[in-house]
Order: C-alpha cells, then sequence, then structure tokens
C-alpha cells in the first residue's frame, strides 16, 4: 500500500515537473548600446544620467528600481509616460516622486489589485496554528484553520493592468521631470524562456 501511495507521489511530481510553469527572465533591448539580460540573482545595474536603474527578474516579472542619486527631487510624469505592451496597447504609468537619494519601484507586468478576506474560514488538514489573544497571557490551538483568502478584482478595462505572455517584447517611455526641465528616456525588453 505504502508503496503505491509512494509511486503515486512521484508520478504526480514528474507530471508536475513536466508541465510546470516556465521561467521567464528579460533583455534590454534598447537604447541598443545598453544590451543585456537580466537575471533573477543579482540587479542589472544601468546607468542613464541623472537616474540608475538597477533590473532584476523576479517571479516571471520585470522588476525596475530607479534611484535618484541627484539632491534634487525628480518626477516621473505618469500622464506623459507610457508602456506599450505586446499586444499594441498603450498603458499609462503612475505618477511617482523620487526624493532625492531614494528610488521607486516599477513592476512589469503591474501585478493586479488583490483584497484579503479575513472572514472565518474552515479547513481540514494537518498542523496546527497558534494565536494570541487580546488578552496577552492567552493561546489557541486551531487545528482547522484555512488560511487568509486573497481575491482578485477583475476590471479587464483598466490600462493600468496588462499581461506580458510568452516570448515577447515591450516598449516604454519614461518621462521625468526635474526642476523645470523635463526629460524622457526609452527602453525596450524582450521575455525570454529559461
Amino acid at each position: 500500500m505504502l508503496r503505491r501511495i509512494l509511486g503515486g507521489i512521484v508520478i504526480v511530481c514528474l507530471v508536475g515537473l513536466q508541465s510546470g510553469c516556465a521561467t521567464y527572465e528579460y533583455n534590454i533591448v534598447q537604447p541598443e548600446d545598453l544590451r543585456s539580460h537580466i537575471g533573477r540573482n543579482i540587479d542589472q545595474i544601468v546607468k542613464r544620467t541623472p537616474l540608475e536603474y538597477r533590473l532584476r527578474s523576479y517571479d516571471n516579472r520585470l522588476i525596475m528600481r530607479i534611484f535618484n542619486d541627484t539632491d534634487d527631487p525628480i518626477s516621473l510624469l505618469g500622464d506623459r509616460s507610457f508602456v506599450v505592451s505586446p499586444d499594441g496597447q498603450s498603458h499609462p504609468l503612475r505618477s511617482q516622486t523620487i526624493a532625492p537619494r531614494s528610488f521607486i519601484k516599477i513592476i512589469l507586468p503591474p501585478p493586479k489589485p488583490q483584497f484579503y478576506d479575513p472572514g472565518p474560514t474552515l479547513g481540514v488538514g494537518f498542523g496546527t496554528a497558534v494565536g494570541v489573544h487580546s488578552h496577552p497571557h492567552y493561546h489557541y490551538n486551531a487545528p482547522l484553520y484555512g488560511g487568509p483568502r486573497y481575491l482578485n478584482v477583475y476590471d479587464e478595462d483598466h490600462p493600468l493592468y496588462w499581461d506580458w505572455k510568452e516570448q515577447t517584447d515591450i516598449s516604454m517611455t519614461l518621462v521625468f521631470q526635474r526642476g523645470s526641465e523635463p526629460f524622457k528616456q526609452q527602453w525596450a525588453f524582450h521575455r525570454q524562456k529559461m
């Protein structure tokens, strides 16, 4: 009996590995003089005066941290900045100000918002949970605990959210303002299956 159970577990694991989720990393395509690979283990650092970009692949998303090493605040003008997704649709970005000696983060594609449902749950499983009630010395065991539930928000028409599927390209134009002078930096990225 134990052999059958273990055999079943091995088969499920092998099928899961075969059909498993693909892992993606990214490449800088434009500007051409900055072409490089963006991996998962270390940041790819790119300096584009007056900013420094630290790029990394994480959970099949491109994480872009934009550092302002100047003594002036620099604003990302979201109403003038955009991403063109693989299907050719233009998507806006949120306006953000990068304080002196700090950074902002842009996640591509942006994760859709989720709501947490803290309502009562009932689950069946192994294990125990220990929590503290409002009284500092009161502990309880909760053998039937389902954990938090997160609900995705579906707003198909909202232009901030889009998908980046397969091995495709996006382009991005970021418009910043430092003092009274706006400046623009353009990018193109390729999503690569690993």
